[in-house]
């Protein structure tokens, strides 16, 4: 395999590991908004977040795997780097994104009916 399309498909891996760990954070933080607080069991609709959540944290998981076994073909040293990065990054989303929730909640002191008009604004403009 050329270095050139080595580094493209490092590229594309690292953008779709990037995309997959904004994902799961954004779940985290959607799950902290509509079901505040923490609970050992979830409610059934709260159910679906934290399974689209898993879904996601092991496909997080599996590109992280990749994009390693790519760099090992470049350099063994780096070896499992995404790997941990995953799953140090990906287990913690829950917890990183409700704090940020509360931040956000705080920072902004509206209501939750104003944080979802906020997100309804700003997501169709970053999309």
């Amino acid at each position: 395999m050329s270095q050139e399309k080595l580094a493209e498909t490092l590229t594309l891996l690292h953008r779709v590991w990037a995309l997959f760990l904004i994902a799961v954070y954004f779940l985290g933080f959607m799950d902290e908004y509509h079901f505040p607080g923490e609970r050992k069991e979830p409610l059934p609709a709260e159910a679906i977040l934290w399974n689209a959540q898993r879904v996601l944290f092991f496909g997080l998981m599996f590109v992280g795997f990749l994009i390693d076994l790519v760099q090992m073909r470049e350099d063994r040293k780096k070896a499992f780097l995404f790997l941990l990065l995953s799953l140090l990054l990906g287990g913690m989303a829950s917890l990183i994104s409700a704090i940020q929730c509360q931040i956000v909640s705080l920072l902004f002191s509206v209501s939750r009916s104003e944080t979802a008009l906020i997100i309804k604004i700003v997501l169709p403009a970053i999309g």
